[in-house]
């Protein structure tokens, strides 16, 4: 290896370590990949971000290669191809977020794949880190859509070629295309991807894109979407284009395969590592998810369960007579039972009296879904925070004011009248502590 690549390296780990979390972080989560019993990773790579964005993509995956992690790599090719076919004056078309594919189409959208796969390989190779190029016998397909024309539905995947490049010590890089026979067939990369993920069965599905993530329609980065809880929604919204539609349903489709526990991460190629190797991630998370109960007048089980949960988070114990006042509370618990709010019904607006998510949870998205759920419930609600509170910087984000005292931050969202408003400041501040 020239020195040039290894000051690459040098540079790319420092880079990337000052990033991203903690040791502390890092370490679980590397010990956590890196199990023999399950592979790392898919990496779908949009098109443009191998023509904008190569070179934090190398960073990222060769960072990922020097601390022992291989993923396994598929590309897309967009851009390159639309722009292959303007210049040839090639018409095309898409339906749902797929490209229709003529004879032209295909011929040119092989060379396009070929030429993007070589140029990936041969800048991990020019990094250090080995790579081989798959762009044949992965991907066995037939012609479901005429419409579609040459377009591959994907009916198995050489796995056992893909293991035998990883068990090699190399990176697999591979090209959407498929076969009927010797039939070239284009396939859509998000749904290549899928099947992928699929086969594999790895720890992490990750799509890497320009843009990092999905994003509402005031711009805002989503951090987590719980399909269990609002996949429907999204479907229905119209600022979600087609081509992100297509993506989340095949997301579904995936996580619907896999285990609860199972993820996929949208985000930016610089990003790769902190959205592996920390809790806060960075980008967008989804999750199958886990449907979020309510419970008015809570039994001893929920109230069991309330208390564990309560005290693992904040790491004290919740006051013996907490649920005195039973029939003022409403708990909101995720059915997986690692993540809960209550909610106080003793004065005129709804407060807030505890959140909290197990330490173990922690990333998961488990407290954006149960806060969601809340929200739908409780237009007005108002809480309080220790200054030191962690997620106060979310609260922050999320709240319509804030009154800062020297013990409490008091939080409100739906509250515009003062006197209720300053009710509900007083109320807060004289507040006994619930966990001591």
């Amino acid at each position: 290896m020239s020195n040039s690549s290894n000051q690459f390296i040098k540079n790319t780990i420092l880079k990337l370590l000052g990033a991203i979390g903690s040791d502390k972080e890092i370490k679980k989560y590397i010990e956590k990949f890196s199990s023999p019993e399950q592979r790392f990773a898919v990496i779908k790579v949009g098109g443009s971000v191998i023509e904008n964005d190569l070179e934090n993509l190398i960073s990222s995956l060769v960072f990922l290669n020097q601390v022992g992690l291989k993923p396994v790599i598929l590309h897309g090719a967009g851009p390159m191809l639309s722009a292959n076919l303007e210049k040839n004056k090639i018409d095309f078309s898409f339906i749902n977020g797929q490209r229709v594919t003529s004879t032209e189409v295909r011929d040119v959208a092989h060379s396009v794949f070929l030429e993007t796969n070589q140029k990936v390989v041969e800048a991990l190779k020019t990094q250090g880190a080995n790579a081989k190029g798959l762009i044949s016998d992965v991907f066995e397909c037939t012609i479901e859509d005429p419409n579609l024309g040459y377009v591959g539905a994907i009916q198995s995947v050489n796995d056992k070629l893909i293991n035998d490049v990883l068990e090699s010590d190399s990176i697999p890089v591979i090209a959407p295309i498929g076969f009927q026979n010797n039939e070239m067939l284009n396939i859509n990369a998000d749904i290549a991807t899928v099947e992928l993920v699929k086969a594999i069965n790895p720890y992490k599905a990750i799509f890497l894109s320009d843009i990092g993530g999905i994003f509402n329609s005031r711009e805002q980065l989503i951090p987590n979407i719980n399909l269990a809880l609002e996949y429907d929604e999204f479907m229905q919204e119209e600022w979600l284009h087609s081509g992100m539609k297509l993506k989340l349903q095949q997301i579904k489709s995936l996580l619907d395969h896999l285990p609860k526990t199972a993820s996929v991460s949208i985000t930016k190629p610089i990003n790769l590592p902190k959205e592996l190797f920390t809790d806060s991630g960075s980008g967008t998370l989804i999750k199958h998810g886990y449907s979020v109960l309510q419970h008015q007048l809570p039994n001893k089980d929920v109230q069991e369960q309330f208390t564990n949960i309560i005290e693992a988070s904040f790491k004290g114990k919740l006051v013996d007579n907490f649920f005195d006042n039973a029939d003022d509370l409403n708990i909101f618990m995720t059915s997986c039972k690692r993540a809960t709010i209550a909610i106080s019904n003793e004065f005129a607006v709804p407060y807030m009296d505890k959140f909290g998510v197990i330490p173990e949870a922690k990333g998961e998205g488990l407290g954006a879904g149960i806060w969601h759920e809340m929200r739908k419930a409780y237009p007005q609600v108002f809480w309080r925070s220790r200054p030191n509170n962690p997620i106060n910087n979310f609260y922050t984000s999320i709240c319509d004011g804030c009154q800062k005292q020297e013990e409490w931050h008091i939080f409100w969202i739906g509250i515009s009248d003062f006197g209720a408003l300053k009710g509900c400041i007083e109320n807060a501040i004289n507040k006994p502590r619930s966990v001591i």
